[in-house]
């Protein structure tokens, strides 16, 4: 016969192993809580360090704060500043990137700094516009937006810089350093449709890490080029006076006021820009006047780089044309198109940075309902020679304007390229 206390003890002891399972589980959890909580840890250590030290430090102070916990971070560092007498065609060319199953190549998050030096050519689209830091005249860049690696749109800024002493790694010493930078942007996964935007927070650092590039390749190179800001301030002195020389007196406007938005207002030693047209809100331009003009010059390495965006889209003279005017000598009939088609003269000059290329433009008012219906009208032969006339106009007073781009940048030999009347087919 059991003992009366046999079910007792039965109920001790099974209360006794379930609290052991239950301290059992419980300590195992906490030791893998605590065991992963090490490991992020330890990624968010290694990450960085990695910042820290990678790409020469130099993208530190934009990444260190938010690098992730989740994902071990990956560099992929090359260029002849990071690794001497390595043959490569950048200075410095490095990636820092987070996630993906590969290597930098193949993450989701990347942050990219470049630069190299500049032997011949670069376009202006990517280094002219609104840096977003002021620039001293021999440096001019811009900040945007792109998606260059499919996996989200970063902040991105290019820079071009003169080193007057020269930069060394290609082979023979140039003096125009580019920098390229791409960085995570901090925008919502909400907008990752519209790439044409990023916080201004966010292109203000994609600036600031050109700036910094920027500075230490030149104090590595000792090339001799300003010290750049890396932080905002006081402006450059303002030059209003550079596009004062336009207006549509004399270029057969229709009687109206003009709008100057956009113009520039600092000047820069690579390119400079200036443009207006009619906009009052009174009637419209009349048949064949002019409702807008504007001129553009590049220099250095700007120069072949913005003639060759050009060529790539038959707008520069034709060959057999170059130095004369477009040819007039008969009517040309003109199509709606939905664009402006523009009159533009093209001229070489030497100025202060280089060789460089001038444009003009005139656009005139085209009245569909002017001509021979159906969405056509006929230019004469007078009606070209007088666009012809004008655009040479605005070419005369830009190169003789006191204060505009050509004059202070000591412009000198001007020769005409040519004439581009972009409703005339080319072959």
């Amino acid at each position: 016969m059991p003992e009366k206390g046999a079910p007792r003890i039965r109920r001790r002891t099974w209360l006794v192993a379930a609290l052991a399972v239950t301290l059992l589980a419980a300590s195992s959890v906490t030791w893998f809580a605590v065991a992963r909580a090490e490991e992020r840890e330890d990624r968010l250590d290694a990450n960085r360090e990695l910042v820290a030290h990678g790409c020469a430090g130099l993208l530190r102070e934009e990444l260190y704060s938010s690098v992730p916990d989740d994902e071990r971070g990956v560099l992929d560092a090359y260029g002849t500043l990071l690794q001497p007498g390595q043959e490569s065609r950048a200075l410095l060319d490095c990636t820092v990137a987070w996630g993906g199953d590969g290597g930098a190549s193949e993450a989701d998050v990347r942050a990219r700094v470049r630069a190299e030096a500049v032997p011949d050519r670069t376009s202006p689209g990517g280094v002219t516009g609104d840096f977003g830091l002021p620039l001293p005249p021999t440096a001019t860049g811009s900040t945007g937006a792109a998606d260059p690696w499919h996996t989200g749109t970063v902040a991105t800024s290019s820079l071009l810089v003169d080193c007057p002493k020269g930069l060394d790694g290609r082979g023979r010493s140039v003096r125009d350093l580019l920098v390229s930078v791409d960085l995570p942007t901090g925008r919502d996964e909400a907008d990752e449709g519209d790439e044409g935007d990023v916080p201004k927070a966010d292109r203000l650092a994609a600036a600031r890490t050109a700036a910094k590039v920027a500075n230490w390749v030149s104090r590595k190179q000792g090339c001799g080029s300003e010290p750049l800001r890396t932080e905002p301030g006081a402006a450059p002195a303002k030059a209003p006076e550079l596009c004062a020389w336009l207006s549509p007196e004399g270029l057969g406007s229709t009687p109206g006021e003009w709008s100057f938005d956009g113009n520039d207002s600092v000047y820069n030693r690579r390119a400079g820009a200036c443009g207006g047209q009619w906009d009052d809100t009174a009637g419209s331009p009349g048949h064949l006047t002019v409702k807008a003009a504007g001129a553009e010059s590049w220099s250095g390495v700007l120069a072949s780089g913005a003639y060759d965006d050009y060529a790539d889209d038959l707008m520069v003279p034709d060959p057999k044309d170059s130095g004369h005017r477009a040819p007039a000598d008969k009517p040309v009939t003109v199509e709606r198109s939905g664009d402006d088609p523009q009159l533009a003269l093209w001229a070489r000059s030497e100025c202060a940075a280089g060789p460089t290329y001038h444009r003009v433009t005139v656009t005139p008012e085209f009245d569909f309902d002017y001509g021979l219906g159906d969405g056509k009208v006929v230019l004469q032969p007078k009606d070209q020679r007088r666009l012809s006339h004008r655009v040479h106009t605005v070419l005369d007073r830009y190169l003789a304007a006191p204060d505009g781009w050509p004059r202070r940048s000591h412009c000198r030999k001007t020769t005409i390229v040519g004439e581009v009347a972009e409703w005339r087919e080319r072959d």
